[in-house]
């Protein structure tokens, strides 16, 4: 389910803000690894290598979140949050 950026700046759901901050950092990867084929200095090239690989992870980590496939994300379930219950204030 796509939403919006006004739409995950306001929500009290979890997932909805999780699936915006892996995009953005799936833009920022991408930038990161256009920027390698730009600058000629290795040292530099090889920072944004490595950079681009540690925010694979934390992309990971938020996947794992969101599906629910490692241990700590096992937690007994959580109650479900009413994204409309702030309408009606």
């Amino acid at each position: 389910m796509k939403t919006s950026t006004f739409e995950s700046e306001d929500s009290p759901l979890p997932h909805v803000h999780s699936e915006h901050i892996r995009q953005q950092i799936s833009d920022l990867i991408d930038h990161l690894k256009a920027d390698i084929g730009r600058v000629p200095e290795p040292r530099f090239q090889a920072l944004l290598a490595t950079s681009a690989e540690v925010l694979r992870g934390l992309q990971q980590t938020f996947a794992h979140y969101e599906e629910h496939s490692e241990p700590a994300w096992q937690l007994p379930e959580l109650p479900e949050i009413d994204a409309d219950a702030d309408a009606d204030v």
